[in-house]
Parts: structure tokens; sequence; C-alpha cells
């Protein structure tokens, strides 16, 4: 607690003035990185929720592990938010609902881009960029147990790594639906001030000495950074 509480200091500029602007992601090598969410707390108040928000910035290397790369992956539960086959971006929300697909070519490899899916009880809308590329009416009430959720890696049906491949940044989740149509896209690495419906947000730029990454909502998760996983300057 006291090393959360000096960090948090630090990062806030309370100790020392003005810090300047952080500029750190994660790096996931598609394979074994990644990192798991023992107490998600934040998470599991959306079990049931008809009203959210999954954005992250990416820049992928490939589709990932098995080509279907996770974000974000809740151990033996139907929920993932991943890279799927032919550059789309997919979700489950539930097991009912199944495997939902933006349209090809979605994401582009090498390059910064920000990603969300929202769903506001009726449709599930997919945007790169800040740009609607479908909605879809769907059940998409989300499905979330006390389960570990990976950030950056998952297991498939037969217990093989879904790594992530690549750079990840600026992870968020909010009990609400943000956007429904085209929005301007928040700036990569600005930090945004959790509003009461954020349960979960991960910057990343507490720097290459801190083994954790701090969850910036009220819920306070921790997730570890430990090796094969890197926090790194952004590219």
């Amino acid at each position: 607690m006291m090393l959360r509480l000096s960090l948090l200091l630090i990062l806030s500029g309370l100790s020392f003035g003005a810090a300047p602007r952080a500029d750190y992601c994660l790096d996931l090598d598609g394979a074994s990185a990644g990192a798991q969410l023992q107490w998600n707390g934040g998470l599991q108040t959306l079990d049931g929720a008809r009203q959210y928000t999954i954005e992250a910035w990416v820049r992928p290397r490939s589709q990932g592990g098995g080509g279907r790369g996770r974000i974000m992956d809740q151990q033996g539960s139907s929920f993932t938010f991943y890279l799927s086959d032919n550059g789309r971006l997919g979700l489950r929300p539930n097991r009912e609902a199944g495997w939902q697909l933006s349209e090809e070519n979605a994401v582009t490899f090498w390059k910064w881009q920000h990603v969300a899916v929202t769903y506001d009880g009726k449709l599930l809308r997919f945007f790169v960029e800040g740009k609607l590329l479908s909605a879809t009416p769907v059940n998409g009430e989300l499905n979330m147990t006390r389960k570990p959720v990976w950030i950056g890696n998952g297991l498939s049906e037969d217990s093989t790594y879904r790594g992530f491949d690549g750079w990840l940044d600026d992870l968020r989740v909010t009990a609400a639906c943000r956007w429904k149509s085209n929005f301007k896209v928040p700036q990569r690495g600005e930090y945004i001030a959790p509003d009461p419906a954020t349960v979960l947000y991960f910057t990343f730029d507490e720097g290459l000495a801190y083994s954790i990454a701090l969850d910036y909502s009220t819920f306070n998760t921790e997730l570890p950074i430990n090796m094969p996983l890197r926090r790194v300057k952004s590219p």
C-alpha cells in the first residue's frame, strides 16, 4: 500500500512539482507474454451489464497467437476482446452471443490506433480511430466472473496461448456506452481523469523501475509486470 501511495504521489506531480508526461506501454510477444489480474473487482461489477465500453490503443505486429491475439480474456469464461483473422476486431461478451466481429482489415499492423467496442443494450458497435465500423443487434450482456483476467494474452479452448503480438497502451473499461457514432479519439498517452463509470483504467506509464501497473479507477487493481512481459518506452 505504501508503494502504491508513493507512486501515485510521484506520478501526479504532488511530490516534486509537475511531472513530464510519461510515454510507456506494454510490449507483448504473441506467445507467453501477458499479465493476469488476480482480483478484478471493477470488472465484476459489469457482470450482466447492458451498457459498457472497452477501449485501448494498440500497435500490432501481427494477428497474434493462433491468429487471434487477446487484448483481454477472462480465464475459463466467455468474455474475450481480441484481434481476429483478416485484421478484424472481435468480442465475445457471453456464450449465447458468441464471437462478434468487425469488418475485415479494420486494424492496421505496425501503426498505433485506438480500438473500441461499445454496447447500449441493443447494438454492439466496433470503432477504430473513432470511426464506426459496424452496429449489430445482439444480446451483448457481459458475462464476468471472479476468475482472473488476462491482459494481452489468454487461452484458446484447446488451452494454447493466444498472445497479443505488439504494443498495448491506455486500456480503459467503462460501465456506460461512451460512443454510438463517430467520435474524436482521445490522445494516446494523455491521462483522462476517471469518472464514476470507469471500472478499469491502465495507462502503463509508471516507468521501468516498477513491477506493477496501477489501475486509476476507484477499484485500485494492480497488474504485475513480469518477464517475458515488458514495459517499454512507446515506439
